[in-house]
């Protein structure tokens, strides 16, 4: 058993491509379960149902949830442990960061992101997370780096105390690019393969919010 763990920036990535089909196609040929968590859920259905301009999205993935393409983290790990976790993550990654004049922490990942991370440690399971969100890569994957980066980002200088995220190096990640890589290589998009059609599926994802470098697109292709 494996489980896919959806963040929801792919989710939403792949909506506005209008490819949110292709999670259907590949967990049929996935051997485990896509996940969400409540944190997940609360972003791709229960707030977007209240807003118009979002409702059919949140929709369509609301019934992928009731025919079970997705299945919710609470009938692996119950939410109250769920939650715990999520605290405790919060704790670790909230002290990370702050700044140098002030000592003001600095918040580096929303609660969906972190609810990803909570469940990976739960679930006892092989598992990958699913996420465009560059942060949260980095945060497990290139801790300095991502310091530099909110430096930049806020323009003020930070000190880290990155000792913190020992524990948060063991975590696989996946973006939507990749799970769009993965569909055209095995013939899940109904339209003939060409060297056109993945640049558009790659480049899509891009332009809609996946943290990947036109210098890793090009290497994908490479491969194809």
């Amino acid at each position: 058993m494996k489980y896919l763990i959806f963040d929801a920036g792919p989710i939403i990535s792949l909506t506005m491509n209008g490819m949110l089909y292709v999670i259907e196609k590949l967990r049929k040929d996935f051997d485990g379960e896509f996940i969400l968590t409540p944190q997940v859920k609360k972003e791709v259905v229960d707030r977007p149902m209240k807003i118009k301009k979002y409702k059919l999205e949140a929709i369509q993935v609301r019934d992928m949830i009731e025919r079970g393409v997705f299945k919710m983290s609470s009938e692996i790990v119950q939410d109250k442990k769920l939650n715990e976790e999520v605290k405790r993550v919060l704790k670790v990654t909230g002290g990370v960061l702050r700044t140098v004049q002030t000592g003001e922490k600095i918040k580096i990942i929303h609660e969906g992101e972190v609810a990803c991370l909570a469940f990976s440690n739960l679930c006892g399971v092989d598992n990958v997370i699913v996420i465009d969100e560059r942060t949260t890569r980095m945060l497990t994957e290139a801790p300095q780096g991502l310091k530099e980066m909110m430096e930049r980002k806020l323009h003020t200088p930070l000190k880290a105390e990155l000792s913190l995220l020992d524990e948060l190096k063991d975590f696989k990640f996946i973006r939507s690019a990749e799970l769009l890589f993965v569909a055209y290589k095995k013939g899940l998009i109904p339209i003939k393969k060409s060297k056109d059609l993945l640049d558009a599926l790659l480049y899509g994802v891009k332009f809609k919010g996946t943290a990947i470098s036109s210098v890793e697109i090009e290497e994908m292709k490479k491969l194809v």
